[in-house]
Order: structure tokens, then sequence, then C-alpha cells
């Protein structure tokens, strides 16, 4: 009988111990609705280094609505070196290694849409360098954030400057604005739309693209979905999207035309993704440990009777 009693004992505050943790974790609803927001905008924020110097490139955007590139906002551009520092490197390996993973194995909605806080370690900017190669700068970061329209856009890095005309801009490209031979290869280290938020993945960060070639272009083809976070405390309005990418070098010999260059051409999904947090109230805590509770006491009891009654017909048997 006692070790009956330690078995229930242990079962029973195993189950008490998980409606606890069931009670604490957060668990959330997934639905998709209409998104109806026109009017509201996009922020995109970027931190893109390209192994070019920044006198040799430049970066812009242009959307469906033909605004103005200039009150879109601006990005700043530092000269810096191809070649990362240690912790540089090992931060960005991670976050290359684990969104790889991401990519390539079967996830369910949920475990990808909502991580642990393991993951949001990896979203930390990665850090400034502070020792200085003794060879020139032979990068470019462009890092910032701009506010776009909800429309269909390209954002873009390429060789030379743009120049602001009546209708749009033109890229000056040659060897007066030092864009002869420019190499393209690119890191992401941050690519998002909205507000960053917890366990929402960003598939582009974490990309890196070389080659020693210098005419290639790189296109982004990006699906930016709404996404509204409702959680017990606050709601969070963001945006998530998924990415596909192709890239070609530019050789006009060969038919092969275009300009070379990084392209992120976005556009706005029709639907907006509704994240809510399924809330479970104390009284319901409580009603889940009484009936924990009671149900233990009713197979202690269902024990107690079958055990009782095959003592006594051990008893009988050897007794009578």
């Amino acid at each position: 009988m006692i070790l009956v009693t330690v078995l229930i004992s242990i079962f029973g505050l195993w189950l008490l111990i998980s409606e606890i943790q069931y009670f604490l974790q957060e668990n959330y609803i997934y639905r998709f609705v209409p998104d109806t927001d026109y009017e509201s905008k996009l922020p995109i924020n970027i931190d893109i280094t390209v192994a070019s110097t920044c006198d040799s490139i430049g970066a812009d955007i242009v959307d469906t609505t033909g605004q103005n590139m200039m009150l879109f906002g601006e990005l700043k551009t530092d000269d810096t070196w191809w070649e990362m520092t240690k912790e540089q490197q090992q931060h960005f390996d991670k976050m290359h290694e684990f969104n790889a993973y991401l990519r390539e194995e079967y996830h369910s909605m949920k475990d990808i849409l909502w991580m642990s806080d393991d993951y949001n370690i990896l979203k930390k900017k990665i850090s400034v360098r502070t020792d200085k190669p003794n060879t020139l700068p032979d990068a470019c970061r462009i890092h910032g954030s701009l506010i776009l329209n909800k429309v269909i856009g390209n954002f873009h890095i390429t060789p030379g400057k743009s120049l602001i005309v009546p209708g749009g801009h033109v890229h000056l490209t040659g060897p007066f604005f030092g864009s002869e031979a420019t190499n393209f290869s690119h890191r992401i280290n941050q690519f998002s739309f909205g507000v960053p938020t917890k366990g929402i993945i960003y598939p582009l960060e974490g990309e890196l693209y070389e080659t020693n070639e210098s005419a290639v272009s790189y296109k982004y083809f990006i699906d930016v979905v709404a996404t509204d976070v409702k959680s017990h405390s606050n709601e969070i309005k963001t945006y998530q999207y998924s990415a596909k990418d192709i890239q070609r070098k530019i050789d006009h010999n060969l038919g092969s035309h275009g300009m070379p260059g990084i392209y992120f051409q976005y556009d706005i999904n029709a639907l907006k993704f509704i994240i809510t947090a399924n809330e479970i109230t104390m009284f319901h805590l409580i009603i889940e440990l009484a009936s924990t509770i009671g149900g233990l006491f009713l197979l202690f009891n269902f024990m107690k009777i079958l055990l009782d009654k095959f003592t006594k017909k051990i008893y009988s048997f050897f007794y009578n």
C-alpha cells in the first residue's frame, strides 16, 4: 500500500506541475484576415555590408506611387572592412546557420513564428569593431530605417550615385563616379519590416553572397505580410516576410543585360496575419487543479479498494 501511495503521489505531483507550466506559458491562436489598412506606412530596417567602397555605390528606393525618394528617409553609409573580427564572425555565422536550418527543415507555423529567447539573442546588432586594420576600408556598411508606402517597391544598391530628376531618378556611373569594377558581394545583418518583434523570423538576416566577379546582379523577391501580435499585456503591429532570390552575371555579349547590383523587390500581401494570446484565467487554473486533485483522490480510493479485495482473496486462499 505504501508503494502505491508513493507512485500515485509522484504521478499527481507531475500532473500538477504540468498544469502550472501550461498556465504560465503563452499559447497563441493564428488566423488570416484581409488587410484593409491601406493608408498606414511600412517601416523597413536595413543593415547591409557590401564589398565595395561607399564612394563607388549608392542606395535608393522607388515605388509605384512615384514619391520622391528623399521623403522615405535617409540611410547612413560607413566605410568599413569586408573581413569581420572574430566576435563579429561568430555572431554572423550563428545567425546564418540558424536561419539556414529554418529554411531547409520542416517546422510547424507555431515553432517558426514564436521562437524562444535563444534566437532573439542572435537578432541583436553585430558589435561595432574596435580594432582597425592597417589597410584602407574595402567595404561599405549601409544601415538605418526608412518609412515606405504599403505598395509595390524596389530598394536597390547599384554602382555610382543616383540623381533625382523629374519623375524619378537616374544612376550616374562611370570612371568619374568611382563605379568601375564594383564588387557586390554582400552580407545582410538586418533586413526587417515594421517594429522588430520577439519571435518573428526574418529569413534574409544572416544571408551571405560572395563573388569575384564585378558584374553580378542579385535580386530578392519579397512578399510582406502585416502581422498583429496581441499578447496579454500589449498589442504590436509589425510585419514578416518570405523571400526568394536569384543571381546572374551581367554579360551583354551573351545577351544577359541589366545593371549589376543588389535589388530587393517587395510586394504587400492582401492578407493580414493575426497572432492572439489564448489567455487562461486564474479561475480556470484553479478549476483544473481542483479537478486533478479530485481525480487523484478517486484513483487512490479505487486502488485501495482493489488492493483490499486482492488482499482478502490472498488471505482466504492461504488460510481457508
